[in-house]
């Protein structure tokens, strides 16, 4: 294992801040705005209140601690500020007035402001104590023109403690006093702040951190690189672009996962995206399943029906499996959905879909808990996105077009593209290499006749997956479309060429979907018996998009894990429409 501190960088406030400050590579946008407010209002009036809003792993924490640290080194800040940063988890904290001696405790333990504790335990409890309480901060904090920025992880923990008029008598603190700021972190959707009934509704600034960029992941493991053995996992990073961003993608880009595949990137050279994350799942197991366990036996037959099915599904598809009743089933959703272990999912009619939240979450329960056809799902769409994301492929590709284009000056696309596809298959399979040296030329020529009758031929003279594969790409090329689908039944029909050449089914089933032939595509997807759904995922969905007439809810029961990955397939998919009409 690595000799870097990870307990610290799993927690943050263990660090020191020196050291917190060094490692904060991704997040840096957010922070520089955040703190310019700060460093840019003068408190003069009540100033607006932040809440950030992510995942957990996310970095909601590190980035407050860096925030509060760097209040702390600017010289000019220190004169007018306190910046007090609350520990994680506030027990204590039940009520208003608690809040208001937490934080005297702090200003007493920083050495800011002395017997400010003293002086509330000798107030008159019967006599709006929580309002005598706060006059005392800020009286205190008037007479030492100071003003206090309160940081506070898991605000809505907090929040949520307090009653009604708690959070109307707190929004009027916020609202009159410009003595006190409050940063705070939540990795919840808070309802109050979405409730036009409730007293913070719309009231706090919410910035959302987002999943790690493919940039940004790679930025944060080059990172943690160097600290410890830079030069293997900078190898990883730039020789196996694939692996990385298919775990990005499948992971969600969460910091603390991104930290997790660090120690196995160091550990493991020669691994691939599917073992790596298995390798994850391992450590995440106990949270998640505590998890479950900590669910009523009705919640968890629900959870797990939810997490089985994968994609979005109905309350009626639920009630169907369960034998719970629809009302109980719809119940059951919406603590689900509060907890955020569930998210609802809009549909064009008044009934919604239900999929779990954290997708991450999802794939732990297929691989650990699910069955053997659980796991091999997983294993199709990593594998998939591993293909899909795999920079040097792309460049292979590009590098045979550039050599046809040297070679013969070819200009015409569907030729370049013909011959790729005759050169892959010479690679893959010994056949008689004068047969693709003439066919070749004659696509230089530009005689595409020609090129299907040699591509004809070769189908007969040795019926095989890449013969069959070769034919009716140019087949479906050339907008014989009927002819297309009838020769690459032969190849669809065979397990072993998703085995052989993944990539160059996903460009037939693209180009076929470019080629508008959507009912086509389908047919092959519900028919085909190797379960294409799951093996190209991503572009059944791609082509859901397309049907949406039709199906208006499928294209919706998408995971967030595959939404950038279709998103690319359909711009492809429009781009092949354009080059070979």
């Amino acid at each position: 294992m690595s000799q870097v501190d990870f307990p610290k960088i799993y927690n943050p406030a263990n660090q020191t801040a020196s050291e917190l400050i060094e490692n904060f590579v991704v997040r840096t946008k957010i922070f520089h705005e955040i703190f310019e407010d700060i460093k840019t209002s003068e408190m003069k009036y009540p100033e607006q209140h932040y809440i950030i809003q992510g995942v957990r792993g996310q970095g909601k924490t590190t980035l407050l601690l860096r925030i509060a640290y760097e209040i702390e080194r600017d010289e000019n800040l220190r004169k007018r500020l306190i910046p007090i940063i609350f520990n994680e988890e506030q027990y204590n904290i039940s009520r208003l007035f608690k809040l208001w001696e937490t934080v005297a405790e702090y200003l007493e333990e920083a050495g800011d402001t002395k017997g400010l504790k003293d002086q509330m335990q000798e107030l008159d409890i019967k006599h709006d104590y929580e309002w005598c309480c706060f006059q005392l901060i800020e009286n205190a904090l008037k007479k030492n023109n100071k003003k206090l920025i309160l940081f506070i992880d898991n605000i809505d923990d907090m929040l949520n403690k307090f009653t009604k008029q708690e959070h109307h008598r707190l929004r009027e603190v916020f609202v009159e006093s410009a003595e006190i700021r409050v940063i705070g972190a939540s990795s919840v959707t808070l309802e109050f702040h979405y409730d036009y009934g409730k007293p913070f509704y719309q009231f706090f600034k919410m910035p959302q951190l987002k999943s790690l960029s493919a940039d940004e992941m790679k930025t944060l493991l080059l990172k943690l690189g160097g600290q410890y053995k830079k030069d293997r996992v900078r190898d990883i990073v730039e020789n196996q672009p694939g692996r990385v961003e298919a775990l990005r993608r499948i992971t969600g880009g969460v910091i603390r996962t991104v930290v997790i595949l660090f120690e196995i990137f160091v550990d493991d050279t020669n691994g691939n995206a599917f073992l790596d994350l298995e390798k994850v799942l391992d450590s995440v197991t106990p949270l998640y399943k505590h998890r479950m366990d900590s669910l009523p036996a009705q919640k968890q037959e629900i959870v797990d029906f939810i997490a089985l099915s994968w994609d979005a599904v109905s309350v009626k598809d639920i009630a169907e499996k369960t034998k719970l009743g629809s009302k109980t089933v719809s119940a059951q959703l919406k603590q689900l959905e509060k907890y955020h272990i569930i998210e609802k999912v809009k549909t064009d009619t008044k009934n919604y879909l239900y999929r779990i939240s954290e997708r991450f979450f999802n794939i732990w329960y297929l691989m650990r808990l699910g069955r053997n056809w659980g796991e091999k799902r997983v294993r199709f769409l990593v594998e998939f996105l591993q293909i899909w994301c795999d920079e040097k492929e792309l460049m292979n590709r590009l590098q045979k077009h550039l050599g046809a284009i040297k070679q013969g000056g070819v200009h015409d696309k569907q030729a370049l593209y013909m011959t790729e596809a005759l050169a892959r298959t010479s690679l893959q399979r010994d056949m008689q290499h004068e047969l693709i040296s003439e066919t070749r030329a004659y696509l230089e020529k530009e005689k595409k006749q020609s090129a299907l009758n040699l591509a004809e031929t070769a189908h007969k003279k040795e019926k095989t997956i890449f013969t069959a594969y070769t034919y009716s790409m140019i087949l479906l090329w050339n907008n014989e479309i009927g002819k297309a689908f009838e020769i690459a039944q032969e190849f669809l029909a065979e397990l072993s060429s998703f085995d052989k050449f993944p990539q160059d089914v996903s460009l037939f089933l693209m180009l076929l979907v470019a080629k508008k032939q959507y009912h086509l595509a389908l047919k092959i997807f519900n028919e085909n018996p190797h379960q294409l759904k799951d093996r190209f995922k991503p572009i059944y969905y791609a082509l859901m998009y397309f049907m949406q007439d039709e199906f208006p809810n499928e294209y919706r029961k998408m995971g967030e894990e595959l939404s950038q990955t279709v998103q690319e397939i359909i711009e492809e998919i429009h781009n092949l429409a354009e080059q070979y009409r």
